[in-house]
């Protein structure tokens, strides 16, 4: 028997479960908001946004596994590692570099709110994703990095995959019981959801109030850098004894 299409109801319920589980998810700081929030400040709002955007291809790849059950697969003993040691040096390099902020951000100190004006920067930090933002070098950044850059973290984050193995699959499954087209629409209002939700934070960081906050700067990339670390060693203990 013909399962019967999902009612126009069913279709707007999934989708807005999906938005407010998406902004749900996102609202902690994490590794990625933490990216998005710099970014803003000091290359502008497409910057931050850019970062954003790249986390949530990374989701939407993750949750895609779990909506063709390919979930096995990822939950092999290697992959953890590989996964684990590899979010662990990403999350060290990035805290690392975030105390050594650049020229731009030492003249954002100073009083200059131009040197985070919403001009795009150069591209000239090479074809290495990660390159600028490892050398905390200010003005080789493009739109395309910070989008790898955001797709890394999240990619590489044994957390990301934890959460999406654990709350994605219950939550997608039961949409699914009922259409596999319902689960995609509440995939699909997830990834929306974080996207609505890293604008605004992107935006938030765009205010008066955070550009006449820019001689603490440097104070905040330092803080950002101890939570990276912090990060970095949680993810460390996750890998070696989960």
């Amino acid at each position: 028997m013909l399962a019967l299409p999902p009612s126009p109801a069913q279709l707007v319920q999934a989708l807005f479960s999906g938005l407010l589980l998406g902004v749900t998810l996102a609202l902690p700081l994490g590794p990625i908001a933490v990216e998005v929030l710099r970014n803003s400040m000091r290359y502008g709002f497409w910057m931050g946004l850019a970062v954003g955007t790249g986390a949530i291809i990374a989701d939407g790849f993750y949750l895609l596994i779990v909506q063709f059950g390919l979930v096995p697969l990822l939950q092999q003993p290697i992959i953890r590692t590989v996964f684990g040691l590899a979010s662990t040096i990403i999350l060290l390099l990035l805290g690392y570099s975030l105390f050594r902020p650049g020229k731009q951000v030492a003249r954002a100190s100073s009083g200059s709110v131009d040197a985070v004006s919403e001009t795009a920067p150069s591209h000239k930090s090479g074809l290495f994703p990660l390159k600028a933002l490892f050398s905390g070098a200010s003005g080789s950044r493009s739109k395309k990095q910070a989008f790898l850059n955001g797709m890394i973290l999240t990619g590489l984050n044994p957390f990301t995959l934890t959460l999406w193995i654990g709350v994605g699959t219950t939550a997608v499954a039961s949409w699914n019981s009922t259409s596999p087209f319902l689960g995609l629409i509440f995939i699909f209002g997830i990834l929306f959801g974080q996207e609505i939700w890293f604008a605004a934070i992107s935006r938030l960081a765009r205010t008066r109030f955070f550009q006449w906050q820019m001689h603490i700067l440097p104070k905040i990339q330092k803080a950002f850098g101890l939570l990276m670390i912090g990060l970095a060693l949680a993810t460390l203990y996750w890998t070696l004894t989960g």
